[in-house]
């Protein structure tokens, strides 16, 4: 049992103008001159050259977007832990003497290694997890990607959820941040205003922070946030600062996760993010038996082993060593490459398989509501009309047989969600609200389904005629 020092909390704050004047006098000393004595004193810099100073776009200053507690292991396998400041990449390195001693050489990261790391984590660390051996790995791989946040381009969220209260889920995601950070974390509240989140957001990538955990979210919601999908598949984040008529970037490395009960992701996020669920089977699942009764402190006194675990799998991924052209799996293919096929290779060894790839599909095919819904209209209408049809069919079929026949139903869900169920369906409304799911394919099981448009020459084609095809 090893028990590390808990690191310094840092944060990326941008200095005001007597704090940049103070720091730049602490390397250049200006002095005014008694022309009559030649006695001279030191005096300050004048404002405007301050202001100039901060504002300058030259790239003498190097610019700095996220602080590293932790080695960073590269897509070739090097491992980047200098000491201060990596110019090329904008990382100041902050790394304790003490995280430095217990990580481990590429050398040292063999297959047995690798194994036993696995398990260790596995049936060590997350043993009280009432999740399966998928949600294991999972939360593995999210651990793995606040580590090596900073050097991917695009990284997928992470939800966790349960059936009812007391499964576990606040405090798993605290055992999940506490092992890589060494800081017991803060949760964020979800508000369920888009301005707010918006400048919630742009407020937490300015101070680099390395995860923000939307904790608590009301039962049964489904997440979608155009600004949080942005910031999942981009390097930086470009938004207004509040107040004021100014555009700042900065870096969206900041990994997200969500907990609440049977929450969910919709919408492009669905696709971007990976579920952890828990598993319950007793109405007061806070008062079973554990292996260890204090896991958060468990994880604080073996943070050390914890850390060596997550690096020896990292760094004895075979991936690495392959070409820096070599296909990725997942949309996310930097993340698969350092992350997602480490934790792959891990399993494999302890005689288990886990697919990225194939998670993410599941993901969008069972946990999207809006991809569902598509799912369910796409085959009505190409069970109801399997040679194509016409925006002015749809509207009379709807019309005509709604309520009575399920199909209907289906369709009216689809094209008018939430609208009173007496509207009439209007052949232009009908093809225009068609026509917005053209060519998006959706995959159920097996089967993918399209819908495609159809030019028209006869005197029908502004209504809109379709087809659903079957690339696959």
């Amino acid at each position: 049992m090893t028990r590390l020092p808990s690191p310094e909390q840092w944060a990326l704050v941008k200095m005001n103008e007597m704090e940049t004047a103070e720091m730049i006098e602490r390397y250049i000393d200006y002095i005014k001159v008694n022309e009559k004595t030649g006695d001279f004193r030191s005096v300050h810099l004048p404002t405007q050259f301050v202001r100039h100073y901060m504002n300058r776009d030259d790239g003498a200053l190097p610019t700095v977007v996220a602080i590293a507690t932790l080695p960073i292991v590269l897509a070739d396998g090097e491992l980047l832990a200098p000491d201060g400041l990596d110019r090329s990449r904008g990382i100041i390195f902050e790394i304790p003497k003490e995280v430095r001693a217990i990580i481990p050489g590429p050398k040292d990261c063999t297959k047995a290694a690798v194994r036993q790391a696995m398990k260790f984590l596995c049936e060590e660390w997350l043993c009280d997890v009432a999740t399966d051996y998928t949600g294991k790995c999972t939360l593995i791989a999210a651990a793995l990607t606040i580590i090596e946040r900073s050097l991917l381009d695009e990284r997928p969220a992470f939800f966790v959820t349960a059936g009812r209260r007391g499964g576990g889920k606040t405090t798993l995601l605290y055992m999940l941040i506490m092992a890589v950070t060494g800081i017991k974390p803060a949760a964020s509240a979800w508000s369920n205003n888009e301005e707010e989140r918006r400048k919630a957001l742009l407020s937490y990538f300015l101070y680099g922070v390395a995860y923000i955990l939307w904790d608590n979210i009301a039962r049964g919601s489904q997440i979608s946030c155009p600004h949080i999908e942005r910031s999942c598949t981009a390097k930086f984040y470009i938004d207004r600062k509040l107040g004021v008529s100014e555009a700042v970037a900065t870096a969206a490395s900041t990994i997200h996760f969500f907990t609440g009960n049977n929450i969910g992701a919709r919408g492009e996020l669905a696709s971007r993010s990976l579920q952890i669920r828990l598993t319950v089977d007793r109405p007061d699942p806070e008062n079973r038996d554990f292996k260890h009764p204090d896991p958060i402190r468990w994880t604080e006194d073996n943070r050390a082993e914890i850390l060596q675990a997550l690096y020896t799998i990292l760094l004895g991924n075979p991936q690495l060593k392959t070409a820096h052209n070599a296909p990725g799996k997942t949309r996310f293919k930097m993340w698969w490459r350092v992350v997602g096929s480490a934790v792959e290779h891990a399993a494999k060894l302890t005689g288990e398989e886990i697919d990225f790839q194939k998670l993410f599909l599941k993901q969008e095919e069972e946990e999207d509501e809006d991809s569902v819904s598509l799912v369910d209209a796409l085959k009505v209408l190409a069970q109801t009309w399997p040679k194509g049809f016409h925006a002015t069919d749809v509207a009379q079929f709807i019309n005509t047989s709604f309520p009575t026949n399920l199909d209907a139903l289906t369709l009216r869900e689809f094209l008018y969600p939430g609208e009173p169920a007496g509207k009439v369906a209007a052949p232009r409304s009908v093809g225009k609200r068609l026509a917005a799911h053209v060519d998006e394919p959706v995959k159920r099981g097996d089967r993918t389904l399209v819908l495609r448009k159809i030019e028209e020459t006869t005197d029908r084609k502004n209504e809109g005629s379709f087809e659903i095809s079957h690339p696959h």
